[in-house]
Protein backbone atom coordinates (compact mmCIF):
# COMPACT_ATOMS: atom_id res chain seq x y z
CA UNK A 1 0.00 0.00 0.00
CA UNK A 2 1.41 3.38 -1.02
CA UNK A 3 1.42 6.02 1.69
CA UNK A 4 2.28 9.60 0.80
CA UNK A 5 4.21 11.75 3.25
CA UNK A 6 4.27 15.56 3.15
CA UNK A 7 6.13 18.02 5.39
CA UNK A 8 4.26 21.27 5.96
CA UNK A 9 3.58 24.32 8.08
CA UNK A 10 0.22 25.40 6.60
CA UNK A 11 0.54 28.90 8.01
CA UNK A 12 -2.22 29.05 6.82
CA UNK A 13 -3.17 26.42 4.23
CA UNK A 14 -3.82 28.03 0.83
CA UNK A 15 -4.57 27.07 -2.77
CA UNK A 16 -0.91 26.32 -3.49
CA UNK A 17 -0.79 23.81 -0.63
CA UNK A 18 -4.06 22.26 -1.81
CA UNK A 19 -2.71 21.97 -5.35
CA UNK A 20 0.51 20.37 -4.08
CA UNK A 21 -1.47 17.86 -2.02
CA UNK A 22 -3.71 16.87 -4.93
CA UNK A 23 -0.87 16.62 -7.48
CA UNK A 24 1.27 14.60 -5.07
CA UNK A 25 -1.56 12.14 -4.40
CA UNK A 26 -2.18 11.74 -8.11
CA UNK A 27 1.52 11.42 -9.00
CA UNK A 28 2.26 8.78 -6.38
CA UNK A 29 -1.11 6.96 -6.63
CA UNK A 30 -1.03 6.82 -2.84
CA UNK A 31 -4.11 5.57 -1.01
CA UNK A 32 -3.21 7.32 2.28
CA UNK A 33 -1.60 10.66 3.12
CA UNK A 34 0.31 11.58 6.26
CA UNK A 35 1.36 15.15 7.03
CA UNK A 36 4.11 16.06 9.48
CA UNK A 37 3.36 19.64 10.49
CA UNK A 38 5.20 22.23 12.55
CA UNK A 39 3.37 22.87 15.78
CA UNK A 40 3.45 26.37 17.27
CA UNK A 41 6.58 28.08 15.93
CA UNK A 42 7.76 27.89 12.35
CA UNK A 43 11.08 26.99 10.75
CA UNK A 44 11.87 30.67 10.18
CA UNK A 45 11.41 31.54 13.85
CA UNK A 46 7.88 32.98 13.68
CA UNK A 47 4.72 32.04 15.60
CA UNK A 48 1.93 30.27 13.77
CA UNK A 49 -0.94 32.54 12.77
CA UNK A 50 -3.45 30.14 14.36
CA UNK A 51 -3.06 27.13 16.63
CA UNK A 52 -1.77 23.73 15.54
CA UNK A 53 -5.12 21.95 15.87
CA UNK A 54 -6.87 24.45 13.58
CA UNK A 55 -4.13 24.17 10.97
CA UNK A 56 -4.26 20.37 11.21
CA UNK A 57 -8.04 20.55 10.67
CA UNK A 58 -7.41 22.57 7.51
CA UNK A 59 -5.13 19.78 6.26
CA UNK A 60 -7.68 17.01 6.86
CA UNK A 61 -10.41 19.04 5.16
CA UNK A 62 -8.07 19.56 2.18
CA UNK A 63 -7.56 15.80 1.67
CA UNK A 64 -4.93 14.57 4.16
CA UNK A 65 -5.70 11.57 6.37
CA UNK A 66 -3.43 12.09 9.38
CA UNK A 67 -1.50 15.10 10.72
CA UNK A 68 1.39 14.44 13.09
CA UNK A 69 3.22 17.04 15.14
CA UNK A 70 6.83 17.97 14.38
CA UNK A 71 8.48 18.64 17.78
CA UNK A 72 9.64 22.19 18.30
CA UNK A 73 13.45 21.65 18.33
CA UNK A 74 13.08 20.40 14.74
CA UNK A 75 10.19 22.64 13.65
CA UNK A 76 12.01 25.84 14.63
CA UNK A 77 15.48 25.00 13.32
CA UNK A 78 17.78 25.33 10.33
CA UNK A 79 16.80 23.42 7.17
CA UNK A 80 19.10 20.49 7.97
CA UNK A 81 17.58 19.75 11.40
CA UNK A 82 14.05 20.57 10.23
CA UNK A 83 14.44 17.88 7.57
CA UNK A 84 16.02 15.34 9.93
CA UNK A 85 13.09 15.41 12.33
CA UNK A 86 10.26 15.54 9.80
CA UNK A 87 11.62 12.92 7.39
CA UNK A 88 12.40 10.53 10.27
CA UNK A 89 8.81 10.71 11.54
CA UNK A 90 7.35 10.09 8.08
CA UNK A 91 9.63 7.10 7.53
CA UNK A 92 8.71 5.63 10.92
CA UNK A 93 5.02 6.18 10.07
CA UNK A 94 5.40 3.82 7.12
CA UNK A 95 5.28 6.37 4.31
CA UNK A 96 6.55 5.08 0.98
CA UNK A 97 6.84 8.46 -0.79
CA UNK A 98 7.88 11.96 0.28
CA UNK A 99 6.49 14.69 -1.96
CA UNK A 100 7.80 18.23 -1.71
CA UNK A 101 7.40 21.43 -3.68
CA UNK A 102 10.42 22.86 -5.45
CA UNK A 103 10.99 25.95 -7.54
CA UNK A 104 13.18 23.81 -9.83
CA UNK A 105 11.84 20.25 -9.46
CA UNK A 106 14.73 18.48 -11.21
CA UNK A 107 15.12 15.49 -8.89
CA UNK A 108 18.36 14.43 -10.56
CA UNK A 109 20.06 17.76 -9.96
CA UNK A 110 18.67 18.09 -6.42
CA UNK A 111 20.00 14.60 -5.61
CA UNK A 112 23.42 15.46 -7.08
CA UNK A 113 23.62 18.53 -4.86
CA UNK A 114 22.49 16.59 -1.77
CA UNK A 115 25.13 13.90 -2.29
CA UNK A 116 27.84 16.46 -2.98
CA UNK A 117 27.11 18.41 0.19
CA UNK A 118 26.99 15.21 2.23
CA UNK A 119 30.44 14.13 1.00
CA UNK A 120 31.94 17.55 1.79
CA UNK A 121 34.73 17.31 -0.81
CA UNK A 122 37.82 19.51 -0.15
CA UNK A 123 37.16 21.96 -3.05
CA UNK A 124 33.67 22.63 -1.69
CA UNK A 125 34.88 23.03 1.91
CA UNK A 126 37.63 25.39 0.77
CA UNK A 127 35.16 27.62 -1.11
CA UNK A 128 32.68 27.47 1.77
CA UNK A 129 35.31 28.67 4.24
CA UNK A 130 36.40 31.36 1.79
CA UNK A 131 32.92 32.87 1.56
CA UNK A 132 32.28 32.52 5.30
CA UNK A 133 35.51 34.41 5.97
CA UNK A 134 34.25 37.15 3.67
CA UNK A 135 31.34 37.69 6.04
CA UNK A 136 28.54 35.86 4.21
CA UNK A 137 25.87 33.98 6.15
CA UNK A 138 26.16 30.18 6.06
CA UNK A 139 23.26 29.67 3.59
CA UNK A 140 24.67 32.30 1.25
CA UNK A 141 28.24 30.99 1.59
CA UNK A 142 27.12 27.45 0.82
CA UNK A 143 25.14 28.61 -2.20
CA UNK A 144 28.15 30.50 -3.56
CA UNK A 145 30.46 27.54 -2.89
CA UNK A 146 28.15 25.20 -4.78
CA UNK A 147 27.93 27.63 -7.70
CA UNK A 148 31.72 27.76 -7.94
CA UNK A 149 32.38 24.04 -7.59
CA UNK A 150 29.42 22.54 -9.48
CA UNK A 151 28.72 25.36 -11.97
CA UNK A 152 25.00 25.40 -11.13
CA UNK A 153 22.15 27.77 -11.82
CA UNK A 154 22.23 30.06 -8.73
CA UNK A 155 18.45 29.86 -8.31
CA UNK A 156 18.64 26.09 -8.01
CA UNK A 157 20.39 26.35 -4.65
CA UNK A 158 19.08 29.62 -3.26
CA UNK A 159 15.27 29.29 -3.39
CA UNK A 160 13.65 28.25 -0.07
CA UNK A 161 11.83 25.15 -1.27
CA UNK A 162 14.84 23.87 -3.21
CA UNK A 163 17.01 24.25 -0.09
CA UNK A 164 14.56 22.14 1.92
CA UNK A 165 14.29 19.61 -0.91
CA UNK A 166 18.05 19.07 -0.85
CA UNK A 167 17.94 18.52 2.92
CA UNK A 168 15.07 16.03 2.64
CA UNK A 169 17.07 14.00 0.12
CA UNK A 170 20.21 14.20 2.28
CA UNK A 171 18.29 12.79 5.26
CA UNK A 172 16.76 9.98 3.21
CA UNK A 173 20.16 8.93 1.84
CA UNK A 174 22.12 9.47 5.07
CA UNK A 175 19.75 7.20 7.01
CA UNK A 176 19.00 4.83 4.10
CA UNK A 177 15.27 5.39 4.61
CA UNK A 178 12.72 3.55 2.43
CA UNK A 179 11.21 6.78 1.11
CA UNK A 180 10.90 7.69 -2.56
CA UNK A 181 11.41 11.46 -3.04
CA UNK A 182 8.94 13.14 -5.40
CA UNK A 183 9.57 16.70 -6.58
CA UNK A 184 6.46 18.73 -7.46
CA UNK A 185 6.74 22.10 -9.26
CA UNK A 186 5.88 24.97 -6.92
CA UNK A 187 2.98 26.97 -8.33
CA UNK A 188 2.01 30.60 -7.95
CA UNK A 189 3.61 33.52 -6.14
CA UNK A 190 7.17 33.43 -4.79
CA UNK A 191 7.62 32.08 -1.26
CA UNK A 192 8.29 35.56 0.13
CA UNK A 193 5.72 37.35 -2.03
CA UNK A 194 3.55 39.83 -0.14
CA UNK A 195 0.94 40.65 -2.83
CA UNK A 196 -2.32 38.78 -3.33
CA UNK A 197 -2.57 38.08 -7.05
CA UNK A 198 -3.48 35.31 -9.48
CA UNK A 199 -5.08 32.18 -8.02
CA UNK A 200 -2.19 31.08 -5.80
CA UNK A 201 -0.75 33.56 -3.34
CA UNK A 202 1.93 32.80 -0.78
CA UNK A 203 1.19 32.21 2.91
CA UNK A 204 3.34 35.30 3.52
CA UNK A 205 0.95 37.41 1.42
CA UNK A 206 -2.09 36.03 3.26
CA UNK A 207 -0.56 36.83 6.65
CA UNK A 208 0.44 40.28 5.38
CA UNK A 209 -3.18 40.86 4.29
CA UNK A 210 -4.49 39.82 7.72
CA UNK A 211 -1.97 41.95 9.58
CA UNK A 212 -3.27 45.01 7.77
CA UNK A 213 -6.71 44.14 9.16
CA UNK A 214 -8.25 43.74 5.74
CA UNK A 215 -11.38 41.64 5.25
CA UNK A 216 -11.46 37.90 4.68
CA UNK A 217 -13.60 38.22 1.55
CA UNK A 218 -10.58 38.73 -0.68
CA UNK A 219 -8.94 35.57 0.69
CA UNK A 220 -11.73 33.47 -0.83
CA UNK A 221 -9.75 33.54 -4.11
CA UNK A 222 -6.60 32.21 -2.45
CA UNK A 223 -7.68 29.64 0.14
CA UNK A 224 -9.86 26.50 -0.07
CA UNK A 225 -13.30 27.26 1.31
CA UNK A 226 -12.88 24.83 4.22
CA UNK A 227 -9.56 26.41 5.28
CA UNK A 228 -11.00 29.90 5.03
CA UNK A 229 -13.98 28.93 7.20
CA UNK A 230 -11.69 27.50 9.87
CA UNK A 231 -9.58 30.65 9.79
CA UNK A 232 -12.74 32.78 10.04
CA UNK A 233 -13.92 30.78 13.04
CA UNK A 234 -10.58 31.24 14.87
CA UNK A 235 -10.54 34.98 14.13
CA UNK A 236 -14.11 35.40 15.39
CA UNK A 237 -13.24 33.53 18.59
CA UNK A 238 -10.24 35.76 19.14
CA UNK A 239 -8.00 32.67 19.08
CA UNK A 240 -6.09 34.18 16.14
CA UNK A 241 -4.25 35.86 14.54
CA UNK A 242 -0.80 35.84 16.12
CA UNK A 243 2.01 37.77 14.42
CA UNK A 244 5.74 37.89 15.24
CA UNK A 245 5.55 41.49 16.43
CA UNK A 246 3.29 40.45 19.30
CA UNK A 247 6.33 38.82 20.90
CA UNK A 248 8.28 42.10 20.91
CA UNK A 249 7.80 43.18 24.56
CA UNK A 250 8.59 39.70 25.90
CA UNK A 251 11.67 39.38 23.67
CA UNK A 252 13.04 42.80 24.60
CA UNK A 253 12.48 42.10 28.30
CA UNK A 254 14.22 38.71 28.04
CA UNK A 255 17.28 40.05 26.20
CA UNK A 256 17.66 43.24 28.26
CA UNK A 257 17.97 41.30 31.53
CA UNK A 258 20.31 38.67 30.07
CA UNK A 259 24.07 38.45 30.39
CA UNK A 260 26.41 37.62 27.51
CA UNK A 261 27.35 34.19 28.86
CA UNK A 262 23.64 33.44 29.24
CA UNK A 263 22.83 34.20 25.59
CA UNK A 264 25.95 32.40 24.38
CA UNK A 265 24.44 29.15 25.70
CA UNK A 266 21.64 29.19 23.13
CA UNK A 267 21.72 27.37 19.75
CA UNK A 268 22.87 29.26 16.64
CA UNK A 269 24.45 32.08 18.69
CA UNK A 270 27.85 32.79 17.11
CA UNK A 271 30.69 34.59 18.93
CA UNK A 272 29.90 38.30 19.15
CA UNK A 273 26.19 37.92 18.53
CA UNK A 274 25.43 37.63 22.24
CA UNK A 275 26.86 41.09 22.98
CA UNK A 276 25.30 42.53 19.83
CA UNK A 277 21.83 41.33 20.79
CA UNK A 278 22.07 42.81 24.29
CA UNK A 279 23.26 46.17 22.97
CA UNK A 280 20.62 46.38 20.24
CA UNK A 281 17.82 45.28 22.59
CA UNK A 282 18.52 48.38 24.69
CA UNK A 283 18.14 50.55 21.59
CA UNK A 284 15.21 48.74 19.93
CA UNK A 285 11.56 49.54 20.52
CA UNK A 286 9.90 46.39 19.14
CA UNK A 287 10.45 43.01 17.40
CA UNK A 288 11.11 44.38 13.91
CA UNK A 289 13.33 47.16 15.21
CA UNK A 290 15.47 44.66 17.11
CA UNK A 291 15.87 42.43 14.04
CA UNK A 292 16.76 45.44 11.91
CA UNK A 293 19.35 46.74 14.36
CA UNK A 294 20.89 43.36 15.26
CA UNK A 295 21.02 42.08 11.69
CA UNK A 296 24.23 41.81 9.72
CA UNK A 297 25.36 40.20 6.48
CA UNK A 298 26.67 37.18 8.39
CA UNK A 299 23.47 36.78 10.45
CA UNK A 300 20.38 36.12 8.34
CA UNK A 301 17.09 37.39 9.75
CA UNK A 302 15.56 33.93 10.15
CA UNK A 303 18.50 32.81 12.28
CA UNK A 304 18.02 35.81 14.57
CA UNK A 305 14.29 35.10 14.81
CA UNK A 306 14.94 31.49 15.83
CA UNK A 307 17.44 32.61 18.48
CA UNK A 308 14.82 34.93 19.98
CA UNK A 309 12.35 32.04 20.17
CA UNK A 310 15.00 29.84 21.84
CA UNK A 311 15.53 32.59 24.41
CA UNK A 312 11.82 32.88 25.19
CA UNK A 313 11.39 29.12 25.54
CA UNK A 314 14.71 28.54 27.33
CA UNK A 315 15.78 26.11 24.63
CA UNK A 316 19.50 26.07 25.46
CA UNK A 317 22.47 24.06 24.25
CA UNK A 318 22.26 22.22 27.58
CA UNK A 319 18.66 21.31 26.76
CA UNK A 320 19.79 19.99 23.38
CA UNK A 321 22.33 17.78 25.13
CA UNK A 322 19.63 16.44 27.46
CA UNK A 323 17.49 15.35 24.50
CA UNK A 324 20.53 14.05 22.52
CA UNK A 325 19.78 16.49 19.70
CA UNK A 326 19.64 15.93 16.76
CA UNK A 327 19.49 12.14 17.34
CA UNK A 328 16.60 12.73 19.71
CA UNK A 329 14.14 9.86 20.30
CA UNK A 330 10.91 10.93 18.61
CA UNK A 331 7.23 10.13 18.96
CA UNK A 332 3.97 10.12 17.02
CA UNK A 333 1.59 12.80 18.21
CA UNK A 334 -1.60 13.07 16.13
CA UNK A 335 -3.19 16.50 15.86
CA UNK A 336 -6.06 15.51 13.53
CA UNK A 337 -7.20 12.48 11.54
CA UNK A 338 -10.05 11.00 9.51
CA UNK A 339 -11.14 7.36 9.22
CA UNK A 340 -8.09 6.38 7.15
CA UNK A 341 -5.90 8.27 9.59
CA UNK A 342 -7.48 6.34 12.47
CA UNK A 343 -6.49 3.10 10.73
CA UNK A 344 -2.91 4.38 10.30
CA UNK A 345 -2.77 5.23 14.01
CA UNK A 346 -3.97 1.72 14.85
CA UNK A 347 -1.14 0.28 12.73
CA UNK A 348 1.42 2.57 14.37
CA UNK A 349 0.26 1.55 17.84
CA UNK A 350 0.58 -2.14 16.98
CA UNK A 351 4.00 -1.86 15.31
CA UNK A 352 5.44 0.28 18.15
CA UNK A 353 8.11 1.91 15.99
CA UNK A 354 7.86 5.02 18.18
CA UNK A 355 5.67 5.95 21.16
CA UNK A 356 2.17 7.16 20.26
CA UNK A 357 1.06 10.11 22.38
CA UNK A 358 -2.35 11.76 22.15
CA UNK A 359 -1.96 14.20 25.05
CA UNK A 360 1.23 14.95 27.03
CA UNK A 361 -0.19 14.30 30.53
CA UNK A 362 2.32 12.50 32.72
CA UNK A 363 0.24 9.32 32.85
CA UNK A 364 0.31 9.13 29.04
CA UNK A 365 4.03 9.69 28.59
CA UNK A 366 6.56 6.98 27.79
CA UNK A 367 9.28 6.72 30.42
CA UNK A 368 11.89 8.05 28.02
CA UNK A 369 13.61 11.13 29.53
CA UNK A 370 14.31 12.76 26.16
CA UNK A 371 10.66 12.51 25.09
CA UNK A 372 9.49 13.87 28.43
CA UNK A 373 11.75 16.91 27.97
CA UNK A 374 10.41 17.36 24.41
CA UNK A 375 6.81 17.31 25.62
CA UNK A 376 7.57 19.79 28.41
CA UNK A 377 9.02 22.14 25.80
CA UNK A 378 5.98 21.69 23.55
CA UNK A 379 3.70 22.65 26.44
CA UNK A 380 5.78 25.78 27.12
CA UNK A 381 5.67 26.74 23.45
CA UNK A 382 1.90 26.41 23.22
CA UNK A 383 1.45 28.37 26.46
CA UNK A 384 3.70 31.18 25.19
CA UNK A 385 1.85 31.26 21.87
CA UNK A 386 -1.54 31.40 23.63
CA UNK A 387 -0.55 34.56 25.51
CA UNK A 388 -0.45 36.42 22.18
CA UNK A 389 -4.02 35.77 21.00
CA UNK A 390 -6.49 38.71 20.99
CA UNK A 391 -9.13 37.22 23.30
CA UNK A 392 -7.98 36.91 26.94
CA UNK A 393 -10.34 33.96 27.41
CA UNK A 394 -8.09 31.91 25.09
CA UNK A 395 -4.84 32.78 26.89
CA UNK A 396 -5.06 30.11 29.56
CA UNK A 397 -2.14 27.75 29.76
CA UNK A 398 -2.31 23.98 29.46
CA UNK A 399 -3.98 23.63 26.05
CA UNK A 400 -1.80 20.63 25.27
CA UNK A 401 -3.27 18.83 28.29
CA UNK A 402 -6.87 19.75 27.48
CA UNK A 403 -7.00 19.37 23.70
CA UNK A 404 -7.36 15.89 22.19
CA UNK A 405 -6.56 15.10 18.55
CA UNK A 406 -9.35 16.23 16.24
CA UNK A 407 -11.24 13.24 14.83
CA UNK A 408 -13.03 14.05 11.55
CA UNK A 409 -14.64 10.65 10.94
Amino acid sequence: MKTLGIIAEYNPLHNGHHHHLQISQKKTEASRTVIVMSSTFMQRGEPAICDKWSRAEMAICAGADLVLELPLPFACASADYFARGAVSILAAAGCTHLAFGAEHPDLGQLTTIARYIEKEPPPFNHKLRHFLDKGHSFPRARSLALQKTLDLNPELISNPNNILAVEYIRTIERKSLPLQPVAVPRQGAPYHGTILSGQIASATAIRHHLQKKRGLEKLADFMPESALQILRRELERGNAPVFPGYLGPAVLARVRVAEEQDIANYPEVAPGLDNRLIQKAREASDWSDLLEKAGARCFVRTRLQRILIYLLLDLTRDFQEKIKYPETPLYFRPLAFNQKGKEILHDLKEKERMPLITRPAWRNRPRVPEIQHLLDLEVRATDLWALQVPNPAWRRGGRDFRTPPLALL
